[in-house]
């Protein structure tokens, strides 16, 4: 018995070090004739996608301050100029809104740095209408950091954007410490 159990370990052992090593050194074309076999056997068991995943659209965006803000009054859309990212072409550093290309349930992410004895209240708005609020105010710590997050059904042509609210911002730190983020995560 323990002459089997240790041919067991070993062969487990040669085989995961095959697995391994054979990754760095199976070509391109070898590689695709591997996920074509893998997915000929999972049709043959009754077990494959609805859908294959080159039917999607990448939808999604990132993009941060350029530079600081100072006292921007209420109710100012923030353009987060410097675009990292803008997969689907839906992000306009111009105007500094997401308009959606296609339906579907999307999720968006910012966050904002200010500075001692800041003031910053946040909203994501859709189409004109809050839908999350996040704030620092007057905060005592050198430097402070918040974000909001938020997940929305849109259908094609609207919109979602940043903005101050409820009192003037004092200071919105620029560069990758602020920044507003999205992408469609499910189609419907």
């Amino acid at each position: 018995f323990r002459i089997m159990l240790a041919y067991v370990r070993l062969s487990f052992f040669l085989w995961l070090y095959t697995s391994i090593c054979c990754v760095q050194t199976t070509s391109p074309a070898q590689f695709m004739d591997d996920i074509s076999g893998y997915r000929s056997a999972c049709k043959k068991i009754g077990w494959e996608p609805k859908q294959d995943c080159t039917a999607y659209n990448v939808i999604a965006f990132h993009a941060n301050l350029k530079s600081n803000l100072n006292n921007l009054s209420q109710n100012t859309t923030i353009k987060f100029e410097n675009v990292q990212l803008n997969k689907g072409n839906g992000y306009d550093p111009a105007t500094g809104m997401f308009t959606a290309p296609e339906d579907g349930v999307y999720s968006f992410t910012w966050s904002f740095l200010t500075n001692k004895r800041g003031t910053v209240y946040i909203a994501a708005v859709v189409d004109n209408v809050d839908h999350v609020h996040t704030c620092i105010n007057n905060q005592q710590s050198t430097y402070i950091n918040t974000s909001g997050h938020l997940i929305y059904e849109l259908k094609r042509g609207n919109k979602v954007w940043i903005r101050t609210w409820y009192l003037p911002a004092t200071f919105i730190h620029g560069g990758y410490y602020t920044y507003f983020s999205g992408s469609k995560i499910n189609s419907i």
